[in-house]
């Protein structure tokens, strides 16, 4: 029950992380989309409104000139296919500019990924008590309170271009059609390159505040971050279990290489180094176990059960112990000493034999 109550104060892991991300859990500012679009958009639009304006006028001109022909249905038809044409022309550049600045937008902030997890059916959406909850919560306030921050902005931006503009707004009544519509092009893209302007600030800030939020939700409890350690590296008492049976299955292979050692040479009481030399098969001694301690003693109960020379030389036995792996074979430092050592002992086999 204690761990049911331990508080959140550790940093989310990259594994957490990536499986919120699997779950279509990520950071996301909705307003940063909806910026991108207002602002690019008006810019677009600001550039491309001669034109627009132009082709849309040369299409009703033919509009009105085809309305003195013959009205049958092949004249109906090329009008319609016309005005259609025209009217694809004129709006798929944008509409394409749109759709692009939406996934755009979307990519900026979480990436390309695909999550099918947010496609699985969950019934507590359709829970009406769950979507109260929903409704009253301190989410649902906050977009409340950036929904009327924003239309603040809104209106206080209007009032000060049009409290601004308002004299000229006056005379646009003796002003020909061609000056008020560009006259109110030109109000209209100043009006939406603020309100972009400010609304992108405004989403750079919300961002911000999502991704705080957002780690904070995800933070985790101690016990969690030890979980997941011993989830991804190993329980410690297993690990530490194989360990040991890693260690004493190496010890009885070395004890079994050892009882096929030329000699094993002792300080005497605190190791024990195992020697094998095979002279057409081998560079140089090789050494096939060493040990200190209890593993010495083993070493050499192995070599007196098996018949195995042993010599006591402090130095030697120490200077192997401490510069030499097992399996390695012994540096230039020692050929001499070791050759001497292997020559006693052929020696004394020899007489043995004779």
């Amino acid at each position: 029950m204690a761990e049911s109550f331990q508080e959140k104060s550790e940093k989310p892991t990259e594994k957490k992380l990536e499986e919120a991300k699997k779950k279509g859990q990520v950071i996301r500012s909705p307003e940063l989309g909806s910026c991108m679009i207002i602002l690019f958009s008006s810019i677009f639009l600001y550039f491309s409104m001669s034109y627009t304006f132009q082709e849309a006028f040369k299409s009703y001109v033919v509009s009105v000139q085809t309305m003195h022909t013959d009205v049958n249905v092949a004249s109906i038809h090329g009008i319609l296919s016309s005005g259609i044409f025209k009217w694809l022309a004129l709006v798929l550049p944008l509409f394409g500019l749109v759709t692009f600045l939406s996934i755009a937008g979307t990519v900026a902030q979480v990436g390309f990924m695909w999550s099918p997890q947010v496609f699985n059916f969950n019934p507590n959406t359709l829970n009406p008590i769950a979507g109260i909850g929903r409704f009253v919560s301190v989410r649902s306030l906050q977009e409340v309170l950036k929904s009327l921050a924003k239309i603040f902005v809104l209106v206080y931006i209007s009032y000060s271009i049009i409290k601004s503009e308002f004299p000229t707004i006056l005379s646009l009544v003796q002003k020909d059609v061609k000056f008020t519509v560009g006259y109110l092009g030109q109000t209209g893209f100043r009006l939406a390159l603020k309100l972009g302007i400010i609304f992108m600030f405004l989403a750079g800030i919300d961002y911000l505040y999502q991704r705080w939020q957002f780690m904070r939700n995800m933070r985790m409890t101690k016990q969690e971050v030890t979980e997941e350690m011993k989830e991804r590296e190993g329980n410690p008492l297993i690990k530490s279990r194989i360990r040991s049976l890693q260690r004493e299955f190496a010890r009885r292979r070395m004890l079994e290489d050892a009882k096929k050692a030329d000699v094993v040479v002792t300080n005497p009481t605190s190791f024990a180094v195992a020697l094998k030399y095979m002279v057409k098969e081998m560079p140089a001694p090789q050494v096939v176990a060493k040990g200190a301690g209890f593993v010495a003693d083993k070493i050499k109960t192995v070599a007196i059960l098996h018949g195995v020379p042993i010599v006591e030389n402090k130095p030697l036995a120490r200077g192997i112990f401490y510069s030499v792996k097992i399996g390695d074979y012994i540096p230039e430092k020692f050929y001499l000493v070791v050759a001497e050592l292997l020559a006693q002992i052929y020696r004394r086999k020899s007489k043995v034999g004779l």
